[in-house]
């Protein structure tokens, strides 16, 4: 069975964006004591098929958990979408042979070290606890923490959505999204409170219209 991917963008309190490609569905799942495969196969014309794995729903259940908080709800299986979309319709397949890897490049929960100096001194400042994890390199200790966890200890919901989508594919909750950011956080950062929902909009919309996106709301996301 075929699933199509496709192109535009979405924001809810958290954000994405879209693009075009096949999810193929796996055979009939088999017991393991980790993630249950067999897996879908991502195709799209001019690409070679990419082949999912027990590896790619341990990582995607990861980045539910650290991005969107790993509950089974549309606002985490949009976030999942998303990065399939992502990965298959942007240019990436070259710099990222894998879906995971690709995800631990897009996700800052899920990469090696913080990549930016203000975000160091950021978390410096709130006292956040850290890890040095390369000499000058740092990470957070929860980041590390989530990189490290088994799956058995990843919360239900996010290996639930993992398994789900990598090995039956289904519909998309947020169309050809290959984006998504929290708009509340933005507006939280830009002006020091918590946005009501007639603000949210207004300014997600405006922060849509900047990036040239198109804003895709998901039914019954959690803002």
């Amino acid at each position: 069975m075929a699933f199509p991917f496709q192109v535009a963008m979405l924001l809810t309190r958290r954000s994405f964006l879209a693009l075009s490609a096949v999810f193929l569905a796996g055979p009939a799942w088999a017991e393991t004591t980790g993630p249950q495969g067999p897996f879908g196969r991502l195709v799209r014309d001019g690409q070679p098929e990419y082949v999912l794995e027990a590896e790619d729903a341990l990582w995607a259940a990861r980045m539910l958990t650290g991005e969107a908080g790993g509950e089974d709800d549309p606002g985490n299986v949009a976030v999942l979408w998303c990065m399939l979309n992502s990965y298959m319709i942007r240019d990436v397949r070259g710099t990222y042979p894998t879906f995971r890897s690709f995800i631990r490049a897009y996700c800052t929960p899920l990469q090696p070290f913080l990549k930016a100096q203000g975000a160091i001194d950021r978390h410096r400042k709130r006292g956040t606890p850290m890890v040095e994890v390369e000499p000058g390199k740092w990470q957070l200790q929860r980041h590390v923490d989530l990189q490290q966890r088994p799956w058995e200890r990843l919360p239900a919901g996010a290996r639930a959505i993992a398994e789900r989508v990598l090995a039956r594919g289904g519909a998309s909750p947020c169309g050809n999204a290959t984006q998504f950011c929290s708009t509340a956080t933005y507006f939280h950062d830009k002006h020091g409170r918590r946005p009501d929902d007639a603000e949210l909009e207004a300014y997600t919309r405006e922060f849509a219209t900047g990036k040239k996106w198109t804003w895709i709301p998901v039914a019954g996301a959690d803002p």
